[in-house]
């Protein structure tokens, strides 16, 4: 049996994890996934069971924070069920409660370079890490790493769905702002009027203080012309799974992993990257100017650039292999 923890800060581990379950029960081992508050159990892979850990409760130093019952919750499981590989996304502090039990630990790796302490011993103690990017983009990550990496491409929940028709004849875009209200509202708004002044009719804004949420948004992504995004690995992957232009525009982040996604794209035929301090109209221009090179619809080649066919199997193989000593 294997052992998934799944980081709950905001959606996008979720939706990376859960794939990666599915091709592990289909690889026939069963799966146990651990999480703090409840989910909605549609969502998960047929067989899956799961362990709710101590929800939390009021705001976080930092994003990689989880409480001390929640590890202790989840200690307590793995010293009674003893799975034979712990796959961590994206905790050190879990990452290392987990190696301290002996049980073989895979842990996600991050974009970016790091030096904080808790992000060394997690990758010291790691029996194999996995970065969900293409192979090579992350060049400067890797040198830091004394770990085996298993660069798997971009995971995306939509990998296995096929393409929706684009029947709009208007220009079309889809912005892809988060599962929270937090943003900045008053500059993706100054975005929104200047596209629409420079002939942009159509804006979907999903998520974010001035959009509807949207648990399935694959028909949007399909519809869209053009999909603007943060450079979180999620929401990366699964708009490069549409094939259509991308505008990022990486979040504010402590270690600056969205900003090392973003140069990771920057250059990439089909990609436009661009940062707050470019100010509201220079993003707009970049979404208009998208808009006019891709009028016709043709792919992108986004999606096999980003490696996301194939990649919750390759993320599997990692995890399934530690089970059998032949990580290394």
């Amino acid at each position: 049996m294997i052992g998934v923890y799944v980081h709950d800060r905001g959606r996008g581990h979720l939706h990376r994890v859960l794939p990666v379950i599915g091709a592990l029960r289909e690889r026939g081992l069963d799966v146990t996934m651990l999480i703090a508050g409840q989910i909605d159990d549609a969502l998960l892979p047929q067989g899956t069971r799961v362990v709710h850990l101590p929800a939390e409760t009021g705001d976080r130093e930092s994003p990689e924070e989880i409480t001390l019952d929640a590890r202790r919750v989840a200690v307590a499981w793995m010293d009674r069920a003893k799975p034979r590989a712990f796959w961590v996304d994206s905790s050190p502090a879990m990452s290392l409660a987990a190696r301290m039990t002996g049980i073989p630990m895979v842990s996600t790796l991050p974009p970016g370079v790091r030096e904080d302490e808790p992000h060394l011993l997690r990758v010291r103690a790691a029996e194999r890490l996995i970065g969900a990017w293409p192979p090579g983009v992350h060049q400067a990550t890797l040198r830091r790493t004394e770990s085996p990496v298993a660069e798997i491409g971009g995971v995306s929940r939509f990998e296995r769905r096929d393409r929706e028709p684009r029947d709009r004849p208007r220009p079309r875009v889809v912005h892809l702002n988060g599962s929270g209200t937090g943003g900045d509202h008053r500059f993706w708004r100054a975005v929104r009027t200047t596209a629409r002044d420079l002939g942009v009719t159509e804006w979907l804004e999903i998520g974010g203080p001035d959009g509807s949420w949207h648990e399935d948004p694959w028909p949007e992504l399909c519809s869209a012309d053009v999909v603007v995004t943060g450079a979180g690995q999620a929401s990366v992957a699964d708009a490069a799974c549409a094939d259509v232009p991308l505008v990022v525009v990486p979040s504010r982040r402590p270690y600056g992993e969205q900003d090392a996604t973003a140069d990771a794209l920057d250059g990439m035929p089909g990609a436009s990257v661009m940062r707050y301090g470019n100010g509201p109209t220079a993003v707009a221009r970049a979404v208009t100017e998208q808009v006019d090179r891709f009028r016709d619809g043709e792919s992108t080649g986004i999606r096999s650039w980003w490696g996301v066919d194939g990649a919750a199997s390759r993320a599997a193989e990692v995890i399934r292999a530690v089970t059998t000593g032949l990580a290394r």
